[in-house]
């Protein structure tokens, strides 16, 4: 008896595993160069054209060549106005809005809109801003890594705002989870009934 729930928590795992299966979708590859950029801003803004003062779609930053840099620098200034406009979207929020619940599992509420938000953010805790700057470090990664390797890196050719998507991550989650839950469940059964 003991050998046949042992055979059944065997089998019963296999269901959770990752399936085989891979996609067939296929990649572009976006090769950006001066002369792309300059025809993609007389399309965006006629009446300005292609601006760049500073000469940077000339560089060539570490050594990878000019079109990437272009990919970087494309994915830069996408990337970093999704942010200026997240920071404000928050600073706007904080100075007009105290969520209802406890910050902290002490109970300590929210630091008050009579504040300034740059005094409400002195006023959090320090484990709070940790776990904020811990969060962006792993969604950064996240990006450089390609998501784990689902789409090439932004300046291999990676189209330029394009965040990886969470699907590995999320097959893996769920693989993991899904495997731990039929074990405890199985082990639980087991010690209930027999123990």
């Amino acid at each position: 008896m003991k050998s046949a729930i042992l055979a059944s928590i065997v089998a019963s795992t296999a269901a959770f595993a990752p399936s085989s299966q891979t996609s067939s979708r296929s990649v572009t590859s976006i090769s950006e160069s001066k002369a792309d950029l300059e025809s993609l801003a007389q399309k965006a803004n006629p009446t300005v054209k292609f601006y760049d003062p500073l000469s940077l779609a000339d560089q060539n930053f570490w050594d990878r060549g000019n079109e990437a840099t272009i990919g970087w620098l494309r994915q830069s200034e996408i990337k970093h106005g999704r942010i200026a406009m997240f920071a404000f979207v928050g600073y706007i929020t904080q100075s007009n809005f105290v969520f209802p619940w406890p910050q902290t599992l002490a109970g300590d509420a929210h630091p008050s809109i009579d504040l300034s938000p740059e005094a409400q953010w002195d006023a959090i805790p320090e484990a709070a801003k940790w776990q904020i700057f811990g969060v962006i470090a792993m969604l950064e990664l996240w990006d450089e890594c390609g998501g784990g390797g689902t789409v090439p890196h932004y300046t291999n050719g990676r189209k330029p705002g394009q965040y990886p998507p969470f699907q590995l991550f999320r097959d893996n989650v769920h693989f993991v989870l899904g495997k731990s839950s039929v074990l405890y469940t199985h082990i639980h059964i087991i010690y209930t009934y027999y123990f």
